[in-house]
């Protein structure tokens, strides 16, 4: 298998392939969200078929989220920092406090930051 690692070094950041991975990952993303039956929280991103990840609180589930989609899109680790990251809009965030949840129990829509 061809990889651009092995031609240009692994550290290497080449600028044509950052923009194309930027073209690669969506706006937003439709998460579904539910229990697990060990008290966490499993993650469905309904955009990306297969792409389902889990995490124990809503921090560690939105870092997993978006490690979830990198895999998916099969970005690799030295192009990450450099890529937005997704959350959910300001808005269900301060509806969450208002209200007192930990998490959603509903679908959100997270958007690139």
């Amino acid at each position: 298998m061809f990889s651009l690692a092995k031609v240009f070094g692994k550290k290497e950041i080449i600028p044509e392939v950052l923009w194309a991975f930027r073209g690669k990952l969506p706006d937003s993303l439709h998460v579904s969200l539910t229990l697990s039956k060990d008290g966490g929280y499993v993650a469905s991103v309904t955009d990306l078929p297969g792409c389902v990840t889990e995490g124990s609180n809503f921090i560690e589930l939105n870092q997993m989220i978006n490690s979830a989609v990198f895999d998916y899109f099969e970005i690799p680790a030295q192009y990450i920092p450099h890529l937005s990251s997704y959350l959910p809009s300001k808005e269900v965030l301060e509806d969450m406090v208002r209200r007192g949840e930990r998490i959603p129990k509903s679908a959100l829509v997270f958007e690139k930051v």
